[in-house]
């Protein structure tokens, strides 16, 4: 949002600024009116495999922001690509009436719609779908799936699957579709010489492995006419040896341009083995990590436009990507979700209220979990009205004071200060927990939240007194209401016995003033998220010896997946020691002596110089206690422990509360 008062007016610089970014461009028969996209992004808002509103809202929000040409999520092409509910069929006519109503109100917000086509093969995300099929008989590597091979009648059926489609689509009023060719899926898995080994005329050479994705696209252009965008998404690197490399992606590229079938071409990284983690690059990875080689595809395309995309958050990035060469168009998911009204704001020059995002990959690790698409900073997500909120104003304006300067509380405190609330933030440090986790490697830019946080409170007119919490009779004195956001500590390990030896909480450890021996630490995970392994990354650039324990039988079930790739990565490149099924007993004499909580089993890890627990919380309430016959609104942490996510969207519905 803009704050109140501050209108979103286009100023004269915009062009200036970012001309390439606000250029148009013609792809097929549709004229864009700037260069940004919305990639397909699953928002799992669809229910039993429809359209629902808050699906539709989504797409219609971006459009209303500005977004240029809209992807949507992946629409099955038949029956064996259902892989779970949130899928949307297109192959019947069970959603015709919505894809009409949804292509005609993107329309008429001025953006082109697209709708993505997709078939997962042997792929399975979610689960096995009834029947996988695949290119060649290998097991899909992440679930182990074996698929059968699909015959030469399966393989024109698709094809026709996909066409009919299309067809469809282009009738009810979509401006063009695109091909998921990326991340394993089906096409991927024709075009890839890792999983296409077959010897007839859809495998072994280029021009026979492209020829499934050609066919398709052909057919398109035959049935839904000239005018219909085609686009294909495609791997820039599989990163997998014998896969596809930037190399056989451009040799890939250019067969395909010379085919005459495609009006734009999008490139992605991985597939679903491990290199799925650069498939959502996230905060561990350089802003547009892959450029370059968007760049070199660029070169291959010889005309027909070329999407940019992968960590690009800011105006200046993505006007940067299109100066370079990189790209033709930009695509961004990541940084639209959390503001729909990303390019309104970059165009009207005030891109310093841009809902930041961070790259921890919060949703995309909630729609692996079957959740819905939300976001730190955006609770809005499939809401009608996402696109231009503001905090509606209060008709009894009241003297609050929020105690607690984490997210939860700057959230709460610039939603009420910016609905016409006096609102007065105390806490000892801006950005509470979170402050101390941007200083740990890899963890930096979520200080974005913070940032952002702060700037919107200033401008709403929030009063800050910092450096110190709030004693109650101050509390007391300044407020009618109070909003309390005082965190929570990380308690004692209840396996741990009491100890006279050095052991610390993950947030009071500080390695700066750490002074004993730095051999061997142990670190006790019962949190699994990814600020404990931002802390364990730490530790293994101080400690000679890093050793991580958890009771569970493995390590970051709080990170998403993709992340959680990176966070192995690193651990086993370090040499730490990972201990699954363990917990800390007692630290006696500088040994560890460690149970397997399954079996009971003792072990013993000897001359240890720290031990450092990150474990469940408990809230901080002596205030709350204190304060019982005051009007209290706890929020966050000191409300109930949760993911970050969960502590702002609380502080965000106390501000609209009060």
């Amino acid at each position: 949002m803009v704050p109140p008062g501050k209108r979103m007016q286009e100023t004269s610089q915009r062009v200036e600024q970012y001309p390439n970014l606000f250029s148009e461009i013609k792809i097929a028969g549709s004229r864009l009116r700037n260069r940004i996209a919305l990639p397909a992004t699953v928002t799992n808002l669809a229910r039993q495999n429809r359209i629902t509103e808050g699906y539709k809202n989504f797409l219609i929000e971006r459009a209303k922001g500005g977004v240029g040409m809209l992807i949507s999520e992946v629409i099955a092409v038949d029956p064996n690509a259902i892989a779970q509910p949130a899928i949307v069929t297109g192959f019947d006519d069970a959603n015709d009436a919505d894809f009409a109503d949804l292509a005609s109100q993107v329309n008429r917000e001025g953006a082109a719609l697209v709708g993505q086509l997709w078939h997962p093969g042997k792929q399975q995300l979610w689960g096995a779908t009834s029947s996988p099929m695949g290119v060649s008989n290998q097991p899909d590597a992440y679930s182990w799936t074996v698929p059968r091979v699909m015959t030469n009648g399966e393989i024109e059926g698709v094809v026709s699957a996909y066409i009919t489609v299309a067809a469809k689509l282009s009738s009810l009023g979509y401006n063009g579709v695109e091909l998921h060719g990326a991340h394993g899926y089906l096409i991927n898995q024709f075009l890839s010489p890792w999983s296409n080994l077959r010897e007839d005329l859809w495998g072994g050479s280029v021009e026979n492995r492209i020829r499934f994705a050609v066919q398709i696209a052909h057919g398109i252009k035959t049935e839904a006419g000239k005018d219909f965008i085609v686009g294909l998404k495609m791997p820039g690197t599989e990163e997998v040896e014998g896969g596809i490399d930037p190399d056989e992606a451009e040799r890939l590229t250019k067969a395909l341009t010379a085919s005459g079938a495609f009006d734009y071409f999008a490139y992605g990284q991985g597939n679903f083995s491990l290199s799925l983690e650069s498939h959502v690059p996230d905060i561990n990875y350089q802003p547009g990590h892959f450029l370059e080689i968007h760049k070199k595809m660029k070169k291959a395309a010889a005309g027909v436009p070329v999407m940019a995309l992968g960590r690009i958050s800011t105006p200046k990035e993505a006007e940067s990507a299109l100066t370079a060469g990189q790209g033709d168009l930009i695509g961004m998911t990541r940084a639209l979700i959390a503001d729909p009204d990303w390019p309104k704001k970059a165009e009207a020059g005030v891109s310093k209220y841009i809902r930041p995002t961070t790259f921890d990959n919060v949703a995309w690790g909630l729609v692996h979990q079957g959740k819905p698409l939300s976001d730190h900073l955006n609770p809005l997500v499939g809401l009608a009205g996402e696109s231009g909120w503001t905090p509606p104003q209060t008709k009894t304006p009241k003297t609050i004071a929020v105690v607690g300067a984490g997210p939860a509380g700057l959230q709460a405190a610039w939603i009420a200060a910016a609905r016409g609330h006096d609102v007065t933030l105390f806490g000892r440090r801006l950005g509470g927990a979170l402050d101390l986790e941007t200083q740990l490697p890899g963890r930096s830019d979520m200080g974005r939240i913070t940032a952002w946080q702060k700037l919107m409170a200033e401008e709403a007119g929030v009063k800050f007194h910092l450096g110190r919490l709030a004693s109650e009779d101050e509390v007391r004195d300044s407020a009618d209401t109070i909003i309390l956001a005082t965190g929570a500590d990380q308690r004692w390990p209840e396996s741990l016995a009491p100890t006279n030896e050095p052991v610390l909480s993950a947030r009071a450890f500080d390695i700066a003033k750490w002074t004993g021996r730095k051999d061997r630490v142990i670190l006790f995970d019962q949190d699994q998220t990814a600020a404990v392994y931002g802390l364990a990354d730490l530790l293994a650039s101080q400690f000679k010896e890093v050793v991580l324990m958890t009771p569970r039988p493995q390590f970051a079930e709080g990170v998403n997946y993709c992340s959680s790739i990176g966070v192995f990565r690193r651990l086993y490149s370090a040499g730490s020691t990972l201990l699954p099924a363990a917990i800390p007993v007692a630290f006696k004499n500088g040994n560890v002596s460690w149970s397997n909580p399954y079996i009971g089993s003792l072990q013993m890890i000897e001359d240890v110089d720290l031990l450092i627990y990150a474990t469940p919380r408990s809230p901080r309430l002596s205030l709350a206690y204190a304060m019982q016959d005051f009007d209290l609104i706890r929020v966050g942490d000191c409300q109930s422990p949760r993911p970050l996510i969960g502590a702002i969207h609380s502080g965000h519905a106390a501000g609209l509360q009060v």
